[in-house]
């Protein structure tokens, strides 16, 4: 008796995007974007073959001007691929990979050579693990990760942009007959901020 399982999951919670602004000259922007992604296979004995592939692409932009001269712009793109497989022969075999990303990012911005600030932080955690026991058999697992978020705001005093990227690659492979276990485990942290008064 063999089964199979392979699953793919992709989530996006795009949460909390505006823009505000009124008669006085003064933008205010906030844009908070969620990611969540899970792929996974699994072989409980026999001789079968399972894969799971995924790819996710996500841009979350905002662009806000007034009347007079003052602009807010905000922008975060993402692509991520996710391949897992497992192959055996009266083994347990299982590979498991798992993405989140919390992105924020916030912009005020006053006509004229009024004052303008913004800020942006990305987390992302990217995890992924092979494992086989009981049997001849391999998993392999890959991930890639792109990950860019950018911000600029413009006044008569001037322009303030910042941006940041992550681009990452994880990849964990087990094969043979023994019992096998790899994984690998990626945690990134950005923060920016920029005021001009």
């Amino acid at each position: 008796m063999s089964k199979v399982v392979a699953v793919s999951i992709a989530v996006v919670l795009l949460a909390g995007s505006s823009a505000f602004g009124h008669w006085g000259g003064l933008l205010n922007q906030v844009q908070n974007t969620g990611i969540g992604l899970e792929n996974a296979t699994q072989l409980l004995r026999g001789d079968p073959v399972a894969n799971a592939q995924q790819n996710l692409a996500v841009r979350n932009e905002q662009f806000s001007a007034t009347a007079h001269g003052a602009s807010a712009g905000q922008i975060l793109v993402g692509k991520f691929a996710q391949v897992g497989h497992a192959s055996g022969n009266c083994a347990m075999v299982g590979a498991l990979q798992d993405l989140g990303v919390i992105a924020k990012q916030a912009q005020v911005v006053h006509d004229g050579f009024g004052p303008k600030t913004q800020g942006q932080s990305v987390g992302l955690v990217a995890e992924q693990g092979v494992a086989k026991t009981q049997g001849s058999g391999e998993a392999n697992a890959l991930q890639q990760i792109r990950l860019m978020a950018g911000q600029e705001v413009s006044n008569a005093a001037g322009t303030m942009s910042q941006s940041s990227t992550i681009i990452g690659l994880q990849k964990a492979d087990v094969s043979g007959a023994a019992t096998a276990t790899a994984g690998n485990t990626m945690n990134v942290t950005t923060v920016q901020s920029q005021t001009a008064f």
